[in-house]
């Protein structure tokens, strides 16, 4: 089957590598000069002017309807709530957690059968309790977590320390760590790269430069994708499959044809401070349960730096200068937990927006337009869950049962 993939970024590779696999002819088509380039360090991975533009006018068409659409909507959620009672509560994280051990499998299965590295490595991710009451909670659903597929390890307050030495000052409030090697932040370029080698390869054909504009539907079905070619000229694709992998556009398309994906906004806060003490510094990346903290070494230009990042939600329509307050806290916090490593005078402030998915989960499966399939985690890092999302969607799309208990979507 010919199948055009929308968006080559890693989870748009993932898919086309996947499908090429299965038999699929693939073409790939992407508005970026290469294949994964945000993986590459070579695209932002905050929303872009165009991104933001297009939500914005699709929050405005939606907020237009009104109705029984409105009404509709009402009693689907409220539907949804009766059944988590009565059924069993969702719990997204149970779903991510399965996701992400099939892509780690499913990433070791490549490394293995084709020499696919798996990316430099750190000295893993450590999550940081200073809540007593919440490391207890975390204990005692260890081996819950540990049946889905959860490879990290709890530490108590001691075994951190002499993990990372750096955390000496918070001896006093630490209650223990979970520990896990591998870092979903780590770099992916040199996977990145080499997936899209292996595509290459195997036939994947990909359209570098285009712009898509519109997914066209006839009878329940795509009947072709308009799209702009690098010199700006229009241009028709068709096929008999397509995968949405485009991020946060997808949404746009995906809504233009009827397809709710719904999102809820998140302001990124970050902070990168030059590192003045070595020994002083954190070796593996902390994540700092009480205050949400994301904090790991980075190499930049002007030498070794932490870069401390948090999330928060925010209405789209939130004003987008810096928070002082919310800097002037992260910057109190690192203080207390790693004092005298970074030099605070020399703080480097930013400020990014990102749409995620309502629940936080990737949206993976079919849609109701028979031929269209989606693979798409909008404001998601996409090493995290890219092998295990794109082989996924491959057997979809092939008409095979994905080998993953995951909440897809249309199965």
């Amino acid at each position: 089957m010919r199948v055009l993939v929308l968006g080559a970024g890693l989870l748009g590779v993932t898919s086309a590598y996947y499908l090429q696999q299965l038999g699929h002819e693939v073409t790939v088509i992407d508005r970026h000069a290469m294949p994964a380039a945000k993986a590459r360090g070579l695209a932002s991975s905050g929303l872009t002017i165009d991104a933001a533009r297009l939500l914005q006018q699709s929050a405005a068409r939606r907020s237009a309807q009104a109705g029984w659409k409105e009404l509709r909507r009402q009693l689907r959620r409220r539907m949804g709530k009766w059944l988590d009672c009565t059924v069993g509560r969702f719990n997204p994280l149970e779903h991510l957690v399965r996701l992400g051990a099939y892509s780690r499998a499913s990433a070791r299965a490549l490394r293995d059968d084709v020499g696919v590295p798996a990316g430099a490595r750190t000295a893993g991710l450590l999550s940081l309790y200073t809540d007593a009451g919440a490391f207890e909670a975390r204990m005692a659903q260890q081996l819950h977590w540990r049946a889905l597929g959860c490879e990290e390890q709890l530490l108590s307050a001691q075994e951190t320390l002499q993990l990372e030495p750096a955390l000496q000052a918070a001896r006093e409030t630490l209650a223990g760590a979970g520990y896990a090697l591998d870092d979903p932040a780590r770099d992916p370029a040199q996977f990145a790269a080499s997936l899209v080698f292996l595509c290459r390869a195997a036939g994947v054909r990909f359209l570098t430069r285009h712009q898509v504009l519109s997914l066209e539907e006839r009878n329940g079905r795509i009947e072709h994708v308009d799209a702009l070619d690098p010199a700006g000229r229009p241009v028709r694709l068709q096929a008999q499959g397509y995968v949405l992998a485009l991020g946060v556009s997808s949404v746009v398309h995906a809504e233009k044809l009827g397809i709710a994906m719904p999102l809820r906004f998140l302001r990124e806060y970050i902070l990168t401070l030059p590192i003045q003490d070595l020994g002083r510094a954190p070796r593996v990346a902390l994540c700092d349960r009480q205050d949400k903290l994301r904090i790991h070494r980075v190499e930049t230009p002007a030498g070794d730096c932490l870069r401390v990042s948090a999330t928060v939600h925010a209405g789209f329509g939130t004003e987008g200068e810096p928070d002082s307050d919310r800097f002037e806290a992260m910057l109190q916090r690192v203080e207390t937990l790693l004092p005298g490593a970074v030099d605070t005078s020399r703080a480097r402030f930013e400020t990014a927006m990102h749409a995620v998915s309502r629940n936080g989960l990737p949206m993976i499966g079919k849609t109701r337009v028979r031929n269209l399939f989606l693979n798409t985690a909008p404001g998601a890092r996409g090493w995290i869950n890219a092998c295990g999302a794109g082989k996924s969607i491959a057997r979809i799309v092939s008409g095979l049962r994905p080998e993953l208990e995951f909440a897809f979507r249309g199965l």
